[in-house]
């Protein structure tokens, strides 16, 4: 079975991680302004971790991106891991 949607779909969700890192403290000022859902690039991850049998340097990989997206705040002050 090839992963390469998988990959390629965990180097997007990178990027577009990468940028948000950078601009986490104007996330309110960012063009997309409210259409910032962490929420969603949350659940995009846990997607591709619900895949079968998924090779472990994916795993990681989505893993490695979840941590990251947990540090960033989103729009209501409260890290995308917190309880509401």
């Amino acid at each position: 079975m090839s992963y390469d949607f998988v990959e390629k779909d965990l180097a997007h969700i990178r990027n577009v991680l990468n940028h948000l890192e950078h601009s986490a403290g104007n996330l309110h000022a960012c063009e997309t302004g409210a259409a910032i859902d962490l929420h969603w690039w949350r659940a995009r991850i846990q997607a591709v971790l619900a895949t079968p049998l998924l090779p472990i340097h994916i795993e990681r990989q989505a893993r490695d991106l979840l941590v990251r997206l947990d540090h960033l705040p989103d729009q209501s002050g409260l890290r995308t891991g917190d309880a509401r």
